[in-house]
């Protein structure tokens, strides 16, 4: 009896390993069918482009840059044209020179824009402006290139409540077609007028001839915040004081005799100002004759490259040097290596008659100064003096991308003078940037917080970093880290 309980417990324990043995096949099965799965959603994830695992939100977003491709964009997949088809802002900038003969296209594209803002460039009174015309309390942005005088007429009884950004170019005249503009536009807070060739004066009724005694009606004075100027005007015949400007906040000027205007404007909240040669800067005539409390709240200035640099009139210099007393308030200036020099040259005043100040000196609080195409072989011995004087919080930094400030940085037997101007902003600066600053041929620099990136230049042949360039770029950044400088390379 023993013996045969004995087998019988046996063969119970082997019926239940038997089972758990089972079950965990079983389990094994399941699991490698799951993990099966697992795998198969990697693999087909990992074919996806990596555009495509982006948001649509964020598609959007990047579509958005590239709008003048849009049509070939939405035919690359359905998902791409879904996206461009179901975002309006991508549809809302209008060029209608595009849509010369195909006012049907414009029609859809104005459709598929449906109710937002529209950016509208004009070029010439096509007639596929009849359709834009029906979208007019959309329009946001105006720019009119081409064929202004006739572009203005039609607009002669049209409303723009939504117009807050204008650009005319006024090269064919007709400037008495803007104050009828000006009534229409509540919302206009940015002017741009280009090409001026006669003061913006309103015409004399009597003579027909442009009179000063209402200019401030040929701007619209009491809504802009931001007013921009550029053409050849020999005579501005404006008065002192006789323009108001009560919340203009930014005047850019590419104009003769700036300093004219300046003198005819009041501007009490202006805090930005730029500058840049026009035709011909001829030698300036100037009532302001040093400091001047009128343009305190300037914080920031341009002294923007002249399109032709080889052409810079000694009047435009002398006028970098007048900015420095017109606005004593600057803070941030950022100049172009054409007007630089004259800054800092020392001359006798009459606040200063018998010591020698820079003209920059007047700028008291600046606190950053942008210097850009610095060219180390034009700067000179005041230029270095006022830095080494100077020695207090000033964060420098130095834009480029002309070959002129080839090895700026690089020290080596051949440039050390270069390399003592480096060390010298060093010194005598809280921080110096350095933004496409050439390295030594082919490489080129640009700072960020603590780390060193290089990029070829992308019209070099060459992308190699060599040994020296690594060394020389140690030396100057001996306040960082060895295992905190990357190099990264761009090629062309």
């Amino acid at each position: 009896m023993k013996e045969l309980f004995d087998a019988r417990a046996e063969l119970a324990h082997l019926q239940r390993r038997e089972g758990e043995l089972v079950k965990e096949l079983l389990d094994v099965h399941k699991a490698v069918a799951k993990k099966k799965l697992v795998i198969d959603e990697l693999i087909k994830a990992s074919t996806i482009p990596h555009v495509n695992r982006l948001p649509n939100e964020l598609l959007a977003q990047i579509f958005l840059l590239l709008s003048h491709e849009r049509e070939s964009l939405a035919n690359v997949s359905r998902r791409w044209r879904a996206v461009i088809m179901d975002t309006p802002i991508i549809w809302s900038d209008i060029n209608l020179r595009r849509y010369e003969g195909r006012p049907t296209l414009l029609k859809l594209h104005l459709e598929r824009s449906r109710q937002i803002p529209l950016t509208v460039s004009l070029h010439d009174d096509q007639p596929e402006l009849d359709v834009i015309l029906h979208h007019v309390d959309r329009i946001r942005a105006l720019r009119i290139f081409g064929g202004a005088p006739d572009i203005l007429n039609r607009f002669a009884s049209l409303t723009f409540p939504a117009l807050e950004f204008l650009l005319v170019d006024l090269n064919s005249g007709f400037v008495d077609l803007l104050p009828s503009l000006y009534s229409r536009t509540p919302a206009l807070k940015c002017l741009r007028l280009h090409g001026l060739r006669e003061p913006l004066l309103p015409a004399d009724p009597a003579t027909g001839h442009p009179s000063s005694s209402t200019p401030r009606n040929m701007y619209p004075v009491e809504s802009l915040t931001e007013l921009s100027l550029r053409g050849a005007i020999d005579d501005w015949r404006l008065t002192a004081n006789s323009i108001h400007f009560p919340v203009l906040e930014s005047l850019a000027l590419r104009i003769n005799y700036p300093v004219s205007f300046l003198e005819a404007i009041v501007a009490p909240k202006l805090e930005r100002f730029e500058f840049s040669r026009s035709y011909k800067i001829l030698p300036i005539h100037s009532t302001f004759n040093g400091p001047t409390p009128k343009f305190d709240n300037v914080r920031q200035l341009i002294c923007s490259a002249s399109p032709h640099p080889e052409m810079v009139w000694q009047g435009a210099l002398d006028l970098a040097k007048e900015f420095c007393y017109v606005f004593p308030g600057v803070q941030h200036a950022r100049i172009h290596m054409q007007y630089l020099c004259p800054l800092f040259f020392p001359c006798r005043t009459v606040h200063h008659p018998h010591d020698h100040h820079s003209p920059i000196d007047n700028w008291t609080r600046l606190e950053t100064l942008e210097i850009q195409d610095l060219d180390s072989n034009e700067v000179d011995m005041h230029f270095m003096d006022w830095f080494t004087k100077r020695r207090e919080g000033l964060r420098l930094k130095l834009v480029s991308e002309r070959t002129i400030a080839n090895n700026l940085i690089a020290p080596d037997a051949s440039n050390a003078a270069k390399y003592s101007l480096y060390q010298t902003f060093q010194e005598c600066c809280a921080s110096v940037g350095l933004c496409c600053i050439p390295v030594s041929s082919p490489m080129y620099i640009s700072m960020s917080a603590g780390s060193l990136q290089l990029f070829t230049h992308p019209h070099s042949k060459s992308n190699q970093l060599s040994q020296n360039d690594l060394v020389a770029l140690a030396r100057v950044c001996s306040a960082e880290p060895a295992d905190m400088l990357r190099a990264h390379f761009c090629t062309p």
